[in-house]
């Protein structure tokens, strides 16, 4: 493993850092930590852009092609958005009153799942500009979640509940877990011959 660069804690502040390289082309690193500044620097470490968001980041993520970064803070229902063609960034109201708590762009579609801190989620589909707000999806904060590669979405939330929704945002399965979920993924579990392989299995 070869060292590229080293980023100062000086850029972000001290406390919990988010970051994420650039799906695809990975030209990009996109960085954000106490002092809420969310930076963008190229492979060689230098800034190439830099944004000040309303409060501290609590989850940034590129779309499926490394073309759009969405970031959201702990103050507010903005979703922040940077294109890395144009370089330019935006700003958009997730349509909800809540603050936000995490988000995370589908592995085979331009959709955004976003969830709040009273348990309703968003899914923006970001070639349409269009949101859908799916309200009760958890009874409390959403922790977590991810996208299967048949565009399912498991979240987990501090209702120590797990719901498996479909692009759509209606729930195919819900249980309940003994503890709250602060990772989940998708799996493969092949369950026998003739079952074809597929992510059919939610782990957290």
């Amino acid at each position: 493993m070869k060292r590229l660069y080293t980023v100062s804690d000086k850029v972000h502040g001290h406390g919990q850092l988010q970051f994420a390289w650039q799906k695809g082309m990975g030209n990009y690193l996109a960085t954000s930590g106490a002092n809420s500044a969310l930076n963008i620097l190229d492979r060689h470490g230098e800034l190439v852009d830099q944004s000040s968001l309303a409060g501290t980041c609590v989850s940034l993520d590129w779309d499926k092609d490394g073309d759009t970064l969405a970031a959201i803070n702990d103050r507010n229902n903005q979703i922040y958005l940077w294109d890395s063609n144009t370089m330019k960034g935006d700003t958009i109201d997730a349509g909800v009153r809540d603050n936000l708590s995490f988000l995370l762009w589908a592995k085979e579609a331009y959709m955004l799942a976003i969830g709040t801190t009273k348990g309703t989620l968003v899914l923006y589909n970001h070639q349409l500009s269009r949101k859908i707000p799916v309200l009760g999806k958890h009874g409390r904060k959403i922790t977590c979640g991810a996208w299967s590669s048949g565009n399912l979405l498991a979240l987990g939330g501090e209702d120590k509940v797990i719901t498996v929704s479909n692009i759509d945002g209606d729930t195919v399965r819900q249980t309940s877990v003994r503890d709250v979920a602060s990772n989940i993924r998708f799996s493969e579990m092949k369950m026998d011959e003739r079952s074809g392989m597929g992510e059919n299995t939610v782990r957290y």
